[in-house]
């Protein structure tokens, strides 16, 4: 591993042979050369411009800037330009020896047009001829060279000069409006810039599979960077991710900004296990990830599910379930002891005792009107069960139970009452039948529930309860 103080006498190394470059530029172009170029650039570190930008990086050399270098980082025609004509260089490492395409991006005209000529006069450009000083070893020129191929945007008769160059290893007619009229220049096939990819990785090759700048993803932004786990790259409307466990996945807009403010593969989730799909349940879109996933819809935004919630929702399939979609991120339970989620049809509450249990509307309403896993009844112990004789339903938790009775309505029963009436009275088949009210208090010392043919009365003071 090269240290930062080789990083540093290499830069004064190069100081010397090129005084006009701030120290700061020159220590960023070292360590992006030493990235690219390895061992080979500190034997020989003159080849640090080369390394990152390729030949003809100056603004003497007469090639135009990249795109990328004044545009924010990314790999598309500006606003104010548009793509004018393109050619090729064929057996690009850049693009897996395959031909890698170089886009003009044409300065528009404005005030005034075009007479005799395709191009208009500098007074009517939207632009000013400069070299580029991002920061970087691209300092090719850019409004400068008034020159176009012509493939690309034909209806478009009038321009000004090429404002910048993107680059793509798809052919532009599959993503542009050009034509397939060809012109090659390999002595191009190595200019490049700090904020484009500098090597030819899965993510780059997948990127490419998808036909790069036609792909869902949009223009690249910046270069391929290492995440928490892996390695990522930015686009214009997602991000790819790829580790040699799970493979190359993308992510995209909505989901990819809850998946960053998570923390991307530092977070809960992991890596993405999936490209981001339809959710043909609910028209939104989903990704799967190592140990969750982040769901998104018109109607419940977007909100991600891990953990023990996330393994227990997808058992029970997902948003084709009841639960239906997530309305709320995972988070923890009031006890610090597990976690839970609400959704669409209900809650998943996991605790290591009793485990991952799913509490259904309109039991939900109930448990939630007694404070859920912090009231009288405690955490759900077993999920929703059929009473016998078609009484309804009935859910079990730590403390008591909340029955579902079509004729009835929902009620919950919990503590001494509930005990007594399970073990005295039969529960919903024995002599007082099901219950008709949740429990209620009578004054400061007494609880009462009431019943089909009865009720239990529960004297604080001395924990008996009786039937009136």
């Amino acid at each position: 591993m090269f240290t930062t103080t080789l990083a540093n006498r290499a830069a004064e190394l190069l100081s010397r042979r090129h005084s006009r470059r701030s120290f700061l530029q020159r220590v960023a172009v070292v360590g992006s050369a030493m990235s690219v170029g390895g061992l080979h650039y500190v034997l020989r570190p003159g080849t640090a411009y080369a390394s990152v930008c390729g030949s003809g990086a100056s603004c003497a050399s007469g090639w135009t800037a990249l795109c990328c270098t004044i545009n924010n980082g990314v790999n598309q025609c500006p606003p104010g330009s548009f793509a004018g004509g393109w050619w090729k260089a064929d057996g690009a490492r850049l693009c897996g020896g395959k031909a890698r395409y170089y886009i003009d991006c044409q300065a528009r005209c404005t005030k005034c047009h075009c007479r005799g000529s395709h191009f208009c006069g500098r007074e009517c450009w939207n632009c000013k001829p400069h070299c580029a000083h991002g920061g970087g070893c691209d300092e090719r020129h850019v409004c400068r060279n008034v020159f176009r191929y012509g493939q690309c945007h034909q209806e478009i008769g009038c321009s000004g000069p090429v404002l910048c160059r993107a680059i793509s290893c798809t052919p532009p007619w599959q993503w542009e409006s050009c034509t397939k009229a060809s012109a090659t220049d390999d002595f191009t096939r190595t200019h490049s810039a700090p904020c484009m990819p500098q090597h030819w990785t899965p993510i780059q090759r997948r990127y490419r599979d998808l036909r790069s700048e036609a792909s869902p993803l949009g223009a690249s932004i910046g270069h391929e960077r290492y995440g928490s786990h892996g390695t990522l790259q930015h686009f214009e409307h997602g991000r790819m991710y790829h580790s040699d466990n799970v493979g190359t996945h993308f992510v995209l807009g909505v989901l990819a900004h809850k998946y960053v403010h998570l923390g991307e593969s530092g977070s809960p989730l992991g890596l993405p296990t999936s490209d981001t799909r339809d959710t043909l349940s609910s028209g939104g879109r989903h990704n799967l990830f190592q140990h969750g996933s982040i769901y998104t819809s018109h109607h419940t935004d977007t909100h991600a599910v891990w953990g023990p919630v996330f393994t227990y929702w997808q058992s029970a399939s997902s948003a084709g379930s009841p639960l239906g979609l997530p309305i709320t991120d995972t988070r923890s339970n009031s006890d610090g002891a597990g976690q839970h989620n609400d959704f669409e049809g209900g809650a998943v509450y996991f605790a290591p005792v009793p485990g991952a249990h799913a509490v259904l509307q309109p039991a939900l309403v109930v448990w939630d009107a007694h404070q859920r896993e912090t009231g009288p009844l405690g955490y759900p112990t077993d999920e929703l069960t059929d009473l016998p004789s078609g009484l309804g339903q009935t859910q079990s938790f730590a403390n008591g139970a909340i029955d579902l009775m079509p004729d009835l309505g929902a009620h919950a029963v919990w503590g001494p009452i509930f005990q007594a009436w399970v073990t005295q009275y039969g529960r919903e088949t024995g002599t007082l039948g099901r219950p008709v009210t949740d429990v209620y208090a009578v004054d400061l010392t007494h609880d009462r529930c009431d019943f089909e043919r009865g009720s239990l009365v529960l004297d604080k003071t001395t924990g008996t309860v009786s039937q009136s």
